[in-house]
């Protein structure tokens, strides 16, 4: 797309924590946003991220923000349990679009009145700093879209992912882009755990769309992680930070194989895992982080909706849903749309609540210490902030400081990045 030319879109963010910052940053790097007004409750937050950004309006409340702020994007970087609340005053207020961070939310109900109300008051909608943004899977769309390579027949997506409406809703986002954002007509699934928890947990199973696509979700670590996209003529594989396309050169025979020859250097490489940060501790911009914002300017210069829309999250939280109903169900093939909006799937605590509340003040502070402790010595280690593993190079990791993390309370992987 091309560079806006008009004065930049003014940003108002809510939630000033690690995750809020970052994104505070890509907007800020964008030409065309300028963050000018965050909201946090916590004052200590507020301030530190005001003092950061110093040309930030701080408010205690979006209403307050709201009422005071004349916005063109709201920008939600909350747990998943205030989420909903926050869009719908957003599209309510005015703005003209909204980008909240995955999951979109735990029950269906919560995940359509959010789309509703934006739908109702024209606000363009974006959910997640997700895969599905990033330029590489776009650009192979267009080349799956131009019939070179036949129909996609099957998707195979091996993500193992603890938490499939979590992390693992950008794998489930992706496989409805090669589908066209087809509707599915039916799952048959299976949980990782227990069927009749509502808690997130690893899944499996076969997404069957309208269109005669089929999707297979591997739920078993492997040794590949991604998505892999066959058509009648080329394969597709991305493991998100690699992006390969195959022809096929020669056709299937009684006699031979097809032969396949890879289109060499046809999609750049991304830097998604490579988390890097500055001199002063903070998360420097990835491609992915760039292109979500990006896809939100190119909604509101173009009229057009954005890459990874709220809808297209609605719709992969009612296929993880569906794939534990038919658990229950005994595998029985679960027919969608679900007709209960009750039903719902619960992020990790780290996702669901506010992280200080979930650790606690003190906790909090000395969590945060560590962890600036460990990022000059990036990219060696790969730290989740998230709350879900912390991965740490044998060789390099002294004992004082992986006793600290292991306080935390989080998983802690030990590699060794050179075998």
């Amino acid at each position: 797309m091309t560079e806006s030319t008009h004065p930049k879109y003014r940003v108002g963010l809510i939630g000033c924590g690690l995750m809020g910052t970052t994104h505070a940053r890509a907007y800020n790097e964008n030409p065309s946003t300028v963050v000018v007004a965050a909201v946090d409750p916590d004052q200590a937050n507020l301030d530190q991220f005001c003092q950061r950004f110093d040309s930030v309006q701080g408010y205690r409340t979006y209403d307050e923000m709201f009422a005071n702020e004349d916005l063109d994007i709201v920008a939600p970087v909350l747990p998943v349990s205030i989420n909903a609340d926050a869009v719908v005053a957003a599209a309510k207020a005015g703005a003209s679009a909204i980008f909240c961070e995955k999951p979109i939310a735990a029950s269906l109900q919560d995940a359509d009145r959010m789309v509703e109300a934006c739908l109702t008051e024209g606000v363009k909608f974006a959910c997640g700093d997700a895969f599905r943004n990033l330029s590489q899977f776009w650009r192979a769309k267009e080349i799956f879209d131009s019939g070179d390579l036949g129909e996609i027949k099957t998707i195979n997506l091996y993500d193992s992912t603890a938490e499939i409406s979590g992390g693992g809703c950008q794998g489930l986002s992706l496989v409805r882009l090669f589908t066209q954002d087809a509707d599915v007509d039916w799952v048959v699934g299976w949980v990782s755990d227990d069927p009749w928890s509502d808690d997130d947990q690893r899944m499996g199973g076969v997404i069957r769309f309208t269109n005669g696509v089929t999707a297979h979700v591997h739920d078993q670590s492997v040794a590949k992680r991604g998505i892999e996209v066959i058509a009648e003529s080329g394969i597709f594989y991305s493991d998100y930070n690699s992006f390969r396309l195959w022809r096929e050169v020669a056709q299937l025979t009684k006699t031979q194989p097809s032969q396949l020859e890879e289109d060499q250097d046809l999609l750049p490489q991304s830097d998604v895992f490579h988390t890097s940060y500055d001199s002063e501790g903070w998360r420097v911009t990835t491609q992915r982080t760039a292109d979500s914002i990006q896809s939100i300017v190119d909604s509101l210069d173009h009229g057009i909706d954005p890459r990874c829309t709220g809808d297209n999250m609605r719709k992969v939280l009612e296929i993880a849903i569906g794939l534990r109903e038919s658990h229950r169900q005994g595998h029985q093939p679960v027919k969608f749309p679900l007709q209960d909006r009750s039903l719902a799937l619960y992020p990790r605590p780290s996702r669901w609540l506010n992280k200080k509340e979930l650790l606690g003040e003190s906790q909090y502070a000395e969590t945060f210490e560590v962890i600036k402790q460990l990022r000059p010595y990036e990219p060696k280690y790969f730290i989740d902030w998230g709350g879900s593993l912390i991965w740490l190079q044998l060789d390099k990791i002294n004992t004082k400081i992986l006793n600290d993390i292991r306080k935390i309370g989080m998983p802690t992987v030990l590699v060794n990045h050179d075998s």
